[in-house]
């Protein structure tokens, strides 16, 4: 009894002293990983897309009242589900509609770092249960805690959010495994909850997930009888249905709102997909991976050699170095890693199993194993950043220092073999950690000391205009100042393929970044005045023709221009689709701006382009490449006032690397070989004016083998921007009511012609004309618009998001469904004492 007491009051201490520990250590890395005075995020994909919508979502609630709303206005408008994927019900975004005076990136900091912090505690705590020793768990911990892959909880956040979701849902394998209750109509409700979880925070790694669960039960369950497992198993996979079930109100308008859009994604080889990734950057050193160090490596490979953990060991194996299993579970969109994340758990838990096993001398070091191991790293260092490989490097030399002290010296000197333990397990992977953490661009804490959104609303009052931010592209772009701002840019995975073709092939918007999923803000009149955007924040330096200062700050302004289209009108001047169409570029695009596209118009309005080409000097631009990064400042042989300049040139790269040119502040991208989502950008444009008149070009080149041809170009009077046939919409005020309604209010046409709207074009609109249904059709390559007779006319525009009904139904059922369950287990619980 008392050898009892003592081994629980030992187990009890170490519990409570490894997990305080832990604590402690990954605190310590995050600590010395983040430059004082920053934040615990990225510049770009953190800053850009996770916080601005998150913060976005909380405006868009706190300002509809509605946790599920239909309509978002990033982007020129669409289905709210295009934006689901960056945080939609999730728990700490839902958190920050209740803390509103709390900053949105405050409240995602302190919740990636409890994520954080609770997996390594889950971890910990999941591997105990397997009765392994506390010193080995502690390890694995650790090393989940500074793997690579943790690089995304300050950035692509999803990649990671989901993971202690995911070892609650191992908990909840295991219980399972032990379960007493055998109904299969009954779920097991750490299942159900586990994947709800997994799937509210990021349905994208749910099959992954899945399939890691599913290869862990398969062998908890090998001991079982076969009328056992088949009785597990159902109540395994009815418990997945219905937590796919209860996401519906997320899951079935988000993939309605997916099958609308296309994206540009380089395809995989079939030699890429069948190739075996020999850099096994899927478990070592990558963001993108694992992002685990080289013991675990070793101890898989140690972990095949042992006959109990082998067919196990064997399938993590092949999942890692197979190219065409990423290719599977990246849903056959590309060759990336970053979807073995999930089995980061089960690396861990045969890393522990074995670390414990060589402590206690159950198993041999292989020296030829942690050789084979070496190879990986060799052929890292010839892909990878010089700054990596000291780190590398010192990580194969401790590993391997580790074998042969084991094998030849381990009796002979316990200190040493301590200290190389401890190399290997902690010292390397935390300096992995900060080293992985140095490459990335830490926003800082201080206030950019922008406009705030009372001095917005005071400027701008007018909130059915747009306005866009041109002097962040990339912060801004999702960023808004109230929730009823209506904004032309957005960035999100999801977006409507219409409104991106005509904002980067018809309007010639600069593609400022590798890809073309960014839908950035930038001056372009063309775009400004189709697209209604009324007021812009921009520097001092770059105000596009037709604005007018309205205040400065910080060498910012906040600008207006009060010729630009409305959101809606009616519109006498017509041109069709098929006569648009035959036109060619640049003569296309002061046509967009004065004539209104139909599909088939009764009668058209004729137009000439007022492009006029003019000819530059021959020695303006570089024909080839500079060696280094060059600013050039060239004097134009005229002047520009009152005018549009457009230039364009083509540009020939084939490398690995990316190009830019940027010109009076305007920036063009063309991306590198490597690129994952290839913008094709060819063809830079520049569309440049200015309220004052210029006569010079500033030119930055980036560095790079690249060569320019076929520069070309065009003058156009500002007075062309206009259309001719616009007819007043006058909105009524919508008022708290509004629901799913967009537009309502009258027109009066003093002929034929059609109702327009700079709302993009998508499946949901219904339209009412004097209380009548009437039929939207597509206008102007991407808005919705429709036909309207002579006359006064009461108009409504309301959106539905698609299958949003239908998923709200489904996911109240399986509520019901499964509050009903929960009622009658607590019940005969209760009847029969074991409450």
């Amino acid at each position: 009894m008392n050898t009892r007491k003592l081994k629980f009051s030992r187990s009890f201490r170490s519990d409570l002293f490894f997990p305080l520990f832990l604590t402690v250590c990954i605190l310590g890395l995050i600590f010395l990983s983040v430059p004082s005075g920053s934040m615990f995020g990225s510049e770009v994909d953190w800053l850009c897309q996770h916080v601005a919508i998150a913060d976005y979502m909380r405006k868009q609630f706190l300002s509809s009242g509605s946790l599920v709303p239909d309509y978002m206005h990033l982007g020129g408008g669409g289905s709210f589900f295009n934006i689901s994927y960056y945080g939609f019900l999730r728990p700490d975004v839902l958190l920050s509609c209740f803390l509103p005076h709390i900053s949105t990136a405050v409240i995602l900091q302190i919740y990636a770092i409890a994520e954080i912090l609770a997996g390594t505690w889950l971890l910990y705590f999941w591997l105990r249960r397997k009765h392994i020793r506390a010193f080995c768990c502690f390890a694995a911990s650790f090393l989940y805690g500074c793997s690579g892959c943790m690089f995304q909880a300050h950035r692509q956040i999803m990649f990671v959010n989901f993971l202690p979701f995911l070892l609650l849902t191992f908990f909840a394998a295991d219980n399972l495994c032990k379960s007493a209750n055998r109904r299969k109509w009954l779920p097991h409700f750490g299942l159900t909850a586990g994947f709800f979880m997994i799937l509210i925070h990021s349905f994208y790694f749910f099959p992954a997930c899945f399939v890691s669960v599913s290869l862990y039960l398969y062998f908890q369950l090998k001991t079982h009888t076969r009328s056992e497992k088949y009785l597990l198993w159902k109540k395994y996979l009815f418990s997945v249905a219905l937590s796919l079930l209860l996401s519906m109100v997320l899951l079935f308008p988000t993939a309605l709102a997916v099958l609308e859009t296309r994206k540009s994604v380089r395809a995989a080889t079939f030699l890429e997909i069948l190739a075996p990734n020999l850099t096994m950057d899927s478990i070592l050193y990558s963001p993108y991976g694992c992002g685990l160090s080289l013991i675990c490596l070793y101890c898989l490979f140690l972990s095949i050699r042992r006959r109990k953990t082998r067919p196990f060991s064997l399938i993590l194996l092949c999942l890692l170095l197979f190219d065409i299993c990423y290719w599977i579970l990246n849903g056959t969109l590309y060759v990336r890693p970053k979807c073995l994340i999930p089995f980061l758990p089960l690396i861990l838990w045969m890393t522990a199993l074995t670390i414990e096993e060589i402590l206690s001398k159950q198993i041999q070091h292989s020296l030829p194993l942690a050789l084979v191991c070496l190879v990986p790293v060799l052929i890292q260092c010839l892909v990878k950043k010089p700054g990596y490989w000291p780190f590398m490097f010192l990580d194969a030399l401790f590993l391997l220092l580790f074998v042969l002290q084991e094998l030849y010296l381990a009796d002979k000197c316990k200190p040493l073999s301590a200290l190389l333990c401890s190399m290997v397990l902690f010292i390397t992977p935390g300096l992995l950690y900060l080293s992985t953490s140095q490459t990335e661009q830490f926003p800082s804490l201080k206030d950019s000391g922008s406009f705030t959104a009372t001095e917005i609303n005071t400027l701008c009052p007018d909130s059915d205009s747009r306005m866009d931010i041109l002097s962040r592209p990339m912060t801004s772009t999702n960023y808004v100042y109230t929730g009823t701002q209506k904004k032309s840019s957005v960035y999100s995975s999801v977006s409507n393929y219409r409104y991106s073709q005509l904002f980067y092939d018809i309007l010639k918007m600069p593609v400022s970044i590798r890809n073309r999923v960014a839908l950035n803000a930038d001056a372009n009149p063309f775009q400004e005045y189709l697209m209604g955007v009324r007021y812009i924040q921009t520097n001092t330096g770059k105000i596009p023709t037709g604005y007018r200062i309205l205040a400065e700050k910080n060498e910012q302004v906040l600008a207006e221009n009060d010729q630009v289209l409305p959101l809606a009108y009616g519109s006498t001047a017509l041109i069709s689709e098929e006569s648009f169409d035959q036109l060619s570029y640049p003569e296309n695009l002061d046509t967009i701006v004065s004539r209104t596209i139909v599909s088939n118009p009764e009668k058209e309005t004729a137009y000439t382009s007022q492009m006029k080409s003019c000819t530059l000097p021959s020695d303006l631009f570089r024909q080839n490449a500079p060696s280094t990064e060059k600013t050039d400042k060239k004097k134009l042989p005229f002047t520009v006032k009152d005018q549009v300049l457009l230039l364009f040139f083509h540009v020939e790269h084939q490398g690995a690397q990316d190009v830019s040119i940027t010109i009076n502040g305007i920036r063009n991208c063309l991306s590198g070989a490597d690129a994952p989502y290839p913008n094709g950008n060819a063809e830079f444009t520049y569309l440049l004016s200015s309220p004052e008149a210029f006569d010079t070009l500033r030119i930055k080149y980036s560095a790079g083998d690249y060569k320019l041809s076929n520069i070309r170009a065009y003058l156009l009077p500002v007075s062309a921007i206009h259309n001719p046939g616009v007819v007043p919409f006058h909105s009524s005020d919508l008022g708290d009511s509004a629901g799913n309604v967009l537009l309502k209010g009258s027109l009066n046409m003093d002929q034929d012609g059609y109702f327009v709207t700079s709302f993009v074009w998508a499946d949901g609109y219904t339209a009412f004309v004097d209380g009548e249904k009437v039929t939207p059709e597509c206008v102007n390559k991407s808005f919705l618009g429709f036909p309207i007779k002579k006359g006064a006319h009461e108009i409504t525009v309301k959106f539905h998001a698609p299958g949003k009904t239908a998923g709200c139904v489904i996911s109240l059922l399986a509520l019901i469904y499964l509050l009903f369950c929960g009622c009658l287990v607590i019940r005969r619980a209760s009847s029969t004492g074991s409450l």
